[in-house]
């Protein structure tokens, strides 16, 4: 509920002052039969967004548990009442292309998504026996020298996976050059910011603040420790020394150092927040450039 960057149910673009999940533990009841939903997300796509119904699993996902996600989808088209409860919280996130007119469209046609860290043989085969296009399976995997990230793995459809990405290849790419600036804007601040040499072929995004935008988040020092949460304190301590020496910082946490100064998009530090970095010399958004690799 905290994460929901993680599941991609955020849009960066969206003007909500911090992402969120509509609802968690959603009841249904078809037929005498009950059934407790794990979470609701608001997914975006291509063509705007998707109702995402969560079923979470710590343990290996068996076709039994495959059977399960089915019956809810089933369950919620049959089930006003569960549709109405989370009605208001889908509209009070104002998204682009939902409102009154079409949210009950929007709401009848739900994409269940199994995360669980590995899937069994016969999952897979019970998801594709279903005949459906409405069930994917996404599994949570870490990368050498690179955060966890989740990959959704669309069993009966087009295959949607979440490729992890270097500053090299933007730089391969011909989309960026070493010394080019990004900016991170909030009103009337904006930063900016070059990439890290040394770290170009890593996952880790590391990005180093030039010396006014360096001087104006510690102009911030006092306001950065009293909008982070306590637990944040541990590597903000970090960060700022590192920013007072001139050192590198991760984009998560040079993102985060920002909205704790000025406000703007609330971070997340499990999830690399591309979407609020402009590359200055093409004007484009690191979401942009990354778009373009077609990885």
């Amino acid at each position: 509920m905290n994460n929901p960057a993680v599941l991609g149910c955020w849009d960066p673009g969206a003007k909500i002052p911090r992402p969120t999940l509509p609802q968690q533990q959603i009841q249904l009841k078809i037929d005498g039969d009950i059934g407790r939903i794990d979470l609701i997300g608001v997914g975006c796509t291509e063509g705007g967004y998707e109702l995402r119904i969560f079923e979470l699993k710590v343990g290996n996902i068996t076709a039994e548990d495959v059977d399960q996600l089915d019956w809810y989808l089933k369950a919620w088209k049959e089930d006003d009442k569960a549709r109405r409860s989370i009605k208001d919280a889908v509209l009070r996130l104002n998204l682009e292309g939902i409102n009154e007119q079409s949210v009950d469209d929007f709401l009848n046609k739900p994409i269940g998504v199994m995360v669980g860290p590995k899937f069994l043989p016969d999952a897979i085969l019970k998801a594709s026996e279903l005949g459906i296009r409405g069930i994917r399976l996404a599994r949570f995997k870490a990368e050498k020298r690179s955060e966890y990230y989740v990959i959704v793995e669309d069993q009966i459809g087009d295959v949607m996976i979440k490729h992890s990405w270097c500053w090299n290849d933007l730089i391969d790419a011909g989309l960026i050059n070493k010394p080019d600036d990004f900016s991170i804007s909030y009103g009337e601040i904006k930063l900016t910011a070059k990439v890290h040499p040394r770290y170009l072929d890593y996952y880790w995004k590391y990005l180093i603040y030039d010396e006014e935008s360096k001087q104006k988040l510690l102009e911030k020092e006092t306001e950065i420790r009293k909008n982070a949460e306590l637990a944040e304190w541990k590597w903000i301590d970090k960060d700022l020394k590192s920013l007072k020496s001139g050192k590198e910082l991760v984009i998560t946490h040079a993102s985060a150092l920002f909205y704790f100064a000025f406000g703007g998009p609330y971070p997340t530090c499990y999830w690399t927040p591309i979407g609020w970095w402009k590359h200055e010399r093409s004007g484009k958004s690191l979401e942009q450039l990354r778009s373009e690799l077609n990885i």
